[in-house]
C-alpha cells in the first residue's frame, strides 16, 4: 500500500505546478512557456510510474481511477464554458473557413493514418478497431497548442489579432477534437474476449441517454446557484458534487468524461444568467487541473512494444516525425488558404502564427480518457506516441527560424 505521505507529497506538487505563483514565473520566462500545459509533472509521472522508477504499479493507478475520471470531468467543463454565444457569433467568417478547412483535413488525415497504422501495428485488426484508432489520430491531428508568447511577440495590430485568432481557432478546435474523440470511444467497446465491438446504435442510444442526465444535473445545479446567489462555500460543495455525479453518468453509459464535462460546462456558459462565482471557480483551478491530468497520463503512458527492437524504434521514430512533419507542413498551408483575403488585416508571417504546429496539450488529456476505457495497453502505447509527437512538434516550430517582419508597420491595423 503506498504511503499517505507519498499521496501528501503528490498533491502538494500538484497544486503548486498550478498555482498562481507558478503560472505568472511561465509569463515571465520563455523556457517555462514553452514547457508549459503540465509537461513537467508528466515526467515526474512517468518518473514515479511502474515503467520507472515504480512507485505506482498498474494496481495502484486502477485504485486511483476515480480521481482521474473527475479531473477529466473539470477539464471537460473548462472547454465546455468557452461556448458563449456572445463569443460565437464574434467569430469572424475568415476563423470559421479557418476551423472547418482544419476540421475536414485533419478527420481525413486520421483516417488514412489510422488505416495505414493498423496495418503495420495490428494487421489483424477488426474494423471497429480503425474507428477507435481513428478517433485517437483525430486527437493528434485536431487542433492546435493556443500559447504563442515563447515564439516571441509583436504589438502591431495584425500580429496582434492574428494571435487572438490562433486562440479562438485553438479553443473552439478544442471543443470539436473532444467530440469526434468521444463518438469514436462512444461507438465502439471490449467485449468479453477483450475485442473491439463497433456497435454505433447502441452506442448513439447510450450517447442520448447520457446526454438527458447531463442535461438534468446542469438544470439542477444552475437552479440550486441561483437560489444560492452564488455563495463561494455553497458553490464549490455544488461544483464537486456535479462533478462526481457526471463522471458516474460517464462510466455508467460507457462513455468519455471528457464529454459530459463538457456538456455541463457548454450548458453553464450557454445560460442566460451569468454564474461568475462558479465560472471563476472553473478558470481558475484550471491550472491544477491541467497539471494533474498531465501527471496521471505520464503515469499511464508506455512506449510501443516495438521500440525495444532497433527496427521496431525506427518504426516508431519514423510515424512521429511524419506525424510531426504533417502539422509542419499542413498547419501552415490551411493556415493561407483560410486567411487568403485577409492578408491586410492579419499578419500571417508572425510568430505567432507558428502556434497551430504545435500539437494541443488537450491531446494528452484525449489519450488518456481512452486509456481509462482501454484494457489491451493501446492507449497506453498511443498516449506514449502523443507525447513524442508533441515534444517533435514544438522543436518543429523554431526551426527554421521565421524571418522577422521588416515591413510590419505598412500593414493595415484592424
Amino acid at each position: 500500500m503506498t504511503s499517505p505521505l507519498i499521496w501528501l507529497a503528490i498533491g502538494s506538487i500538484i497544486l503548486v505546478a498550478g498555482s498562481r505563483g507558478v503560472q505568472r514565473a511561465r509569463r515571465m520566462f520563455p523556457v517555462m512557456r514553452v514547457l508549459g500545459g503540465g509537461w513537467a509533472l508528466l515526467g515526474f509521472g512517468v518518473l514515479v510510474g511502474p515503467h520507472a522508477i515504480g512507485v505506482f504499479d498498474d494496481e495502484r493507478l486502477m485504485q486511483v481511477q476515480p480521481i482521474v475520471l473527475i479531473l477529466l470531468t473539470w477539464a471537460g467543463i473548462v472547454i465546455g464554458v468557452q461556448c458563449r454565444a456572445r463569443f460565437i457569433i464574434a467569430i469572424p467568417r475568415a476563423l470559421w473557413k479557418w476551423i472547418g478547412l482544419d476540421l475536414f483535413i485533419g478527420l481525413l488525415l486520421s483516417v488514412v493514418a489510422a488505416g495505414l497504422i493498423a496495418r503495420i501495428w495490428q494487421p489483424d485488426s477488426p474494423a471497429a478497431a480503425h474507428i477507435l484508432l481513428s478517433g485517437t489520430f483525430a486527437a493528434f491531428a485536431l487542433g492546435w497548442n493556443p500559447e504563442s508568447r515563447s515564439l516571441g511577440s509583436r504589438t502591431d495590430a495584425p500580429a496582434v489579432r492574428m494571435a487572438v485568432l490562433v486562440q479562438a481557432g485553438a479553443g473552439m478546435l478544442a471543443i470539436c477534437t473532444v467530440v469526434v474523440s468521444s463518438l469514436a470511444l462512444q461507438s465502439g467497446y471490449e467485449d468479453a474476449q477483450g475485442s473491439v465491438v463497433f456497435a454505433p446504435a447502441g452506442g448513439m442510444l447510450a450517447l442520448a441517454m447520457e446526454l438527458c442526465a447531463v442535461c438534468v444535473v446542469a438544470l439542477g445545479a444552475r437552479e440550486i446557484l441561483r437560489d444560492s446567489r452564488e455563495d463561494d462555500a455553497r458553490t464549490t460543495l455544488i461544483t464537486i458534487g456535479a462533478l462526481c455525479i457526471l463522471s458516474g453518468v460517464a462510466v455508467s453509459f460507457g462513455g468519455s468524461p471528457l464529454l459530459t464535462g463538457l456538456l455541463f460546462g457548454a450548458a453553464i456558459g450557454l445560460s442566460r444568467r451569468r454564474l461568475r462565482t462558479l465560472e471563476h471557480l472553473i478558470s481558475s483551478a484550471e491550472p491544477a487541473v491541467a497539471s494533474g491530468c498531465f501527471f496521471f497520463a505520464g503515469m499511464t503512458l508506455a512506449l510501443p512494444q516495438q521500440s525495444t527492437t532497433l527496427i521496431g524504434g525506427l518504426a516508431v521514430g519514423a510515424i512521429v516525425l511524419l506525424l510531426a512533419l504533417a502539422r509542419r507542413v499542413l498547419k501552415p498551408l490551411m493556415m493561407n488558404l483560410a486567411l487568403s483575403r485577409e492578408r491586410e488585416s492579419v499578419a500571417i508571417d508572425s510568430c505567432a502564427a507558428r502556434a497551430p504546429v504545435r500539437q494541443a496539450p488537450l491531446t494528452i488529456i484525449v489519450l488518456l480518457a481512452f486509456a481509462i476505457h482501454d484494457s489491451s495497453g493501446i492507449a497506453d502505447e498511443l498516449l506514449g506516441v502523443a507525447t513524442l509527437i508533441a515534444l517533435a512538434s514544438i522543436a518543429l516550430t523554431f526551426f527554421p527560424r521565421m524571418p522577422r517582419e521588416a515591413h510590419a508597420s505598412m500593414r493595415v491595423p484592424v
